[in-house]
């Protein structure tokens, strides 16, 4: 980093607005619950100039529409901003796009649900106190959550961290680890910080919607550490644009929290993790069992991007890292053939020949090559084409090329 120019780092603080709190909230199909949200705001909130509030809801949403188009919802005293729009696949999409239409000037941004009520009173004012150490708007700060007390399940992000990452989340995960996500970069740049607020669920906590394949989904999140370390190195840089030392001290400190993470992923098994989508899924076994294009289609990247990395490890010669990476895929639901061939080679280059030739014969079952057809017939292509050039150069005796110019 020493070599690193100190501007591309620097925040531009120029159009923030200290002080103003912007809350980015998703929501469908729940407007009774959506109302109750409202009421506790307008109970608890005391500084309503400096507070907006920015919600998604889902064109296709009749219900929540229905609602606003009726005036169910209760009149805050500070402004509400309805964004309608296409319903997305991920958490992603909706959130950024209600940061970017906000203006990205507030100096807060908290993501809530549209089925929690906000129980403590002044809550606004708490947050504000909290976030006054952090200048430079680098931070992510997390109400206590009395089902989940250990992740930031309600993140509330600084202006810095989200000019600095241009995202609120991934875009990759279809439930659940986003909250872990943050959290994990909020501790690796020792920026996490508890706020003494409660946000209770409104009738208590369900399961968890779209949840399968726990261990596939759980496997990705571990190999996905070194995207984080890349997040935290940017916002590390962002807060010490002009200090070598402190950078160089924050980010050995990054590395010794990530190593810490690394050490208790190890600590769970598989099975482990089946045993938890049973708990949680709010999904049957039937349920698991259907097609689904939207799960599908999320999946598919999450697969692309393990292989992708398992063939930048493989082309290093980097055979037993290329490996964790394949047999990830292997849990999803998606099979790709390539994700074989990789790994009979990455076994045979480690000299595990044996595995090497069971996952081959495997791949043979799930993908009948017609291996000697396919031979026979590049066989038969090569003599027809060879045969047809040299009928060609027979048949054109003595004629010009019309390609090749008088002399």
């Amino acid at each position: 980093m020493a070599s690193a120019n100190p501007d591309q780092f620097r925040l531009d603080a120029s159009k923030i607005r200290r002080g103003d709190i912007a809350l980015l909230l998703n929501t469908r199909g729940r407007p009774e619950k959506l109302v109750e949200v409202f009421d506790s705001l307008r109970l608890t909130t005391r500084q309503k100039d400096k507070v907006s509030l920015w919600l998604c809801v889902d064109d296709d949403d009749d219900l929540t529409r229905s609602a606003i188009d009726a005036g169910k919802f209760p009149d805050l005293g500070f402004p509400v901003h309805w964004n309608i729009g296409p319903s997305p696949q991920d958490w992603h999409t909706p959130f950024k796009a209600l940061w970017e239409r906000s203006g990205r000037t507030a100096e807060i941004y908290m993501l809530a649900n549209d089925d929690v009520r906000f129980e403590t009173d002044g809550w606004d004012n708490i947050v504000r106190d909290q976030f006054k150490p952090y200048p430079d708007g680098v931070v992510l700060a997390c109400p206590w959550d009395p089902v989940a007390p250990d992740i930031a399940t309600f993140p509330i992000v600084g202006w810095g961290w989200l000019q600095t990452l241009e995202s609120v989340y991934t875009a990759y995960f279809f439930y659940w680890f986003e909250d872990t996500w943050k959290d994990q970069i909020g501790r690796m740049i020792d920026r996490y910080i508890n706020i003494p607020i409660l946000l209770s669920p409104i009738r208590g906590k369900g399961r968890t919607q779209r949840m399968r394949c726990l261990p596939f989904w759980t496997q990705f999140f571990h190999l996905t550490l070194r995207d984080r370390k890349e997040s935290a190195t940017k916002l590390i840089n962002a807060m010490h644009p002009d200090d070598e030392k402190a950078r160089v001290a924050a980010l050995a400190k990054m590395e010794q929290v990530a190593a810490s993470f690394e050490k208790d992923a190890a600590r769970f098994s598989d099975l482990y993790h089946v045993f938890q989508e049973e708990r949680h899924t709010a999904m049957s076994p039937e349920e698991r069992d259907r097609f689904s294009p939207l799960y599908f289609k999320q999946e598919a990247v999450i697969v692309s991007k393990l292989l992708g990395s398992a063939q930048e490890h493989f082309d290093k010669k980097e055979y037993t890292e290329a490996l964790k990476y394949i047999e990830a895929t292997q849990m999803a639901d998606v099979r790709v053939r390539q994700a074989h061939e990789m790994k009979v080679k990455c076994l045979l280059a480690l000299g595990r020949n044996a595995e090497a030739e069971q996952v081959r014969r495997e791949a043979v079952l799930a993908w009948p090559r017609m291996s000697f057809a396919r031979r026979t017939f590049r066989f038969l292509g090569k003599v027809a084409n060879e045969a047809k050039g040299l009928l060609v150069g027979l048949t054109s005796k003595g004629q010009r090329d019309p390609n090749k110019k008088l002399g």
